[in-house]
């Protein structure tokens, strides 16, 4: 006896997990520094490097697309995103109302133990700091960030706020023009952050935190207005 709606679900699960598949490791390749803010995107590359056909690979850069991470012109193909002004302006925005809500909702029940997690964090970011800046001091970054967020017990606020650092980190170059003396200064706004959560003073951790991330998000903006400038005056020697 044969069972073909049942070979069919096996089937179309199987396709569905190679999709997923390559999608993850396409956004890997970009968090990792492989694929570049601003590279093209080749179906056959990706094929091959990968070890797929170019139909999961398409799908994979069409999910990409649709998330914002990649973008698509016709004649042109697939292009690693690199974050814009506004949408960094955007991200940094919903980014210090999540984390000032999550860092209130934290202090209500935060425990030595899980204050031991955090601080673990901020010490992996602090020794970071001491070397060439890449994207992994991002992802430090991030780990305490979202840390705070898994304390304040609330899952789709952290989904969220880990959405948010996905495409900043993504989708953020960091070759060249970052200022080497943030790094030190967030690490000091971290551990100052850490003092107050230890004193469980909601109204002082809130206002560091908040300063911390207007002074990255200033930070990042200087840095996407220096590419902006660079792009213009390209533009510019092009024509001529």
């Amino acid at each position: 006896m044969t069972y073909p709606l049942k070979r069919s679900k096996s089937k179309t699960r199987a396709v569905e997990n190679l999709s997923a598949r390559v999608y993850n490791q396409i956004k890997n390749l970009i968090l990792c520094n492989e694929i570049m803010p601003g590279q093209k995107l080749h179906h056959q590359e990706l094929s091959e490097r990968l070890g797929v056909s170019r139909t999961p690979i398409r799908e994979a850069l069409t999910r990409l697309v649709q998330e914002g991470y990649v973008s698509f012109l016709p004649n042109r193909g697939f292009t690693c995103k690199e974050i814009r002004m506004q949408e960094a302006e955007e991200l940094y925005e919903l980014r210090e109302a999540l984390e000032a809500f999550a860092v209130e909702k934290a202090i209500e029940t935060v425990s030595d133990a899980a204050l031991h997690q955090l601080r673990d964090k901020m010490n992996a970011y602090g020794r970071d700091v001491q070397n060439r800046f890449t994207r992994e001091r991002l992802v430090y970054d991030q780990g305490v960030h979202l840390q705070i967020a898994l304390l304040a017990g609330n899952e789709t606020l952290k989904n969220t706020l880990s959405h948010v650092f996905e495409r900043i980190v993504l989708k953020r170059r960091t070759d060249g023009l970052y200022d080497p003396a943030r790094g030190v200064a967030a690490h000091q706004e971290h551990l100052h952050l850490l003092a107050a959560i230890e004193r469980r003073d909601a109204a002082q951790a809130v206002a560091i935190l908040r300063g911390h991330i207007q002074a990255g998000k200033k930070n990042v903006m200087g840095d996407l207005e220096q590419r902006q400038a660079i792009r213009e005056l390209r533009a510019i020697t092009t024509d001529r």
